[in-house]
């Protein structure tokens, strides 16, 4: 009955020990950030969160993703995890005219007292391919085609009074 006891300790022990992480406030000056743009379908702003200390997808991810999701200004987050890596990533879609990585950052690092931190972030800037063509001279414009329009109907009336 002892060992049984001493084994419940013991386990006891190892959880409590297991669920606290460092004490210390992460900031996000900390952390390095690597800004990309790429172009894509739509526009959105996304934030690739690489993330220590995660044990489980649904305990620590899942609580992670809850926080994240919380935030004024975050749209949808996804999370990436396997068993074993040392840095899982959670990706999430936001507006950043709402909230920065650094506000992100900080909301992670405050789970659990410190139990998850932000090793990394690759912030993705992704710009619609429609807003990519208008920008530039390469393509046809709509408001181009009512000129086209136009001009054809010209060329027509000329070539009737030529005659």
């Amino acid at each position: 009955m002892k060992s049984l006891g001493f084994l419940f300790s013991a386990a006891l022990t190892l959880l409590i020990a297991g669920c606290s992480g460092p004490a210390a406030e992460q900031t996000a000056a900390d952390v390095p950030v690597v800004r990309k743009s790429m172009e894509s379908e739509v526009n959105k702003t996304v934030a690739n969160l690489a993330i220590e200390g995660m044990t489980c997808s649904a305990g620590c991810g899942g609580k992670i993703q809850q926080e994240l999701r919380a935030l004024e200004g975050v749209k949808i987050t996804e999370l990436d995890f396997s068993e074993g890596r040392a840095q899982n990533v959670v990706s999430v879609e936001f507006d950043p005219a709402k909230i920065s990585e650094k506000e992100m950052i900080q909301c992670v690092g405050k789970i659990a007292d410190g139990m998850y931190q932000v090793k990394g972030v690759e912030l993705i800037d992704y710009k619609g391919i429609q807003a990519a063509r208008t920008s530039g001279d390469a393509g046809v414009r709509s408001n181009d085609f009512g000129k086209i329009f136009q001009l054809i109907n010209l060329l027509e009336s000329l070539t009737s009074l030529v005659r």
